[in-house]
């Protein structure tokens, strides 16, 4: 069930329906090539959670488009906010979500460039004791699609085919061409750094300055499909784990009675 859809009177029975569980989708507003909307990693994650809540209720959040996105910032469109304002903005709407009685917040996250920030905010948690449990799931990275034989890219990766067959599936008159335009293959310009492991603030730039990393393998709305099935069959396995979880909270609360202010 949508937050934003249901009335104040439901909403309480809503967190009783759900067992207190709220699922946080997050994306961002960014270049996916020259073929895919701005919004394609919101719009997807926000899709992904609603079906999955059919399948094992929960309460999703609103569209939550706010998060890194820093180096598309040269690109039309972007809508990059600072750091330091990232992560009070999102601890408050964990805060917020709390508030109104689920305490079992799932940060779900549809956005490959939000990976580093999302574990480091996870992490920042055990700053304070609190009343409710942030866990983070990356549905593009849990469900097993990689090795699907429907797929046929060599290179697939940012607004390529996985993603483009995906938004085909959701949103069809979203999609320019079923195939991506522009240079999806990595320039290589910081390679002798980066084969020795050392990285940069610059690196994605650096290799996909055209927000395209990927080749020009075409989607589908049939590929999507299949795609769409399998993330939601696993994200809505996750949600049943979560809602049996008692371990996480009791931890924290061994955790912060074991810890001392300074």
């Amino acid at each position: 069930m949508e937050w934003d859809k249901i009335t104040s009177p439901d909403f309480a029975k809503a967190v009783k329906k759900t067992n207190g569980v709220c699922l946080l989708p997050i994306g961002c507003i960014e270049k996916h090539g020259g073929h895919l909307p701005l919004g394609t990693d919101i719009l997807f994650i926000h899709k992904l959670c609603c079906l999955a809540a059919e399948k094992e209720p929960a309460v999703v959040f609103p569209y939550f488009y706010l998060s890194q996105i820093s180096e598309a910032r040269h690109q039309p469109g972007t809508v990059a906010l600072k750091f330091d304002l990232l992560m009070p903005l999102l601890e408050n709407i964990c805060d917020e979500i709390g508030r109104n009685g689920l305490r079992k917040i799932i940060i779900v996250n549809g956005h490959g460039g939000n990976l580093a920030f999302l574990s480091f905010f996870n992490m920042m948690f055990n700053d304070k004791k609190r009343d409710y449990t942030v866990y983070g799931v990356t549905p593009f990275m849990t469900a097993n699609c990689a090795g699907l034989k429907i797929m046929k890219a060599k290179k697939d990766g940012h607004g390529g085919e996985k993603e483009t067959s995906q938004i085909m599936y959701f949103y069809p008159e979203l999609v320019k061409t079923p195939a991506p335009i522009g240079n999806g293959m990595p320039l290589k310009r910081l390679q002798k750094l980066q084969e020795d492991n050392i990285s940069t603030g610059i690196d994605w730039y650096s290799n996909y300055p055209d927000h395209l990393a990927a080749d020009k393998t075409p989607g589908s709305r049939e590929k999507g499909k299949i795609l769409v099935e399998m993330q939601v069959k696993k994200l809505a396995s996750q949600i049943r784990l979560i809602k049996k979880d008692r371990t996480a909270q009791s931890l924290f609360r061994e955790f912060h009675g074991k810890t001392t202010s300074h």
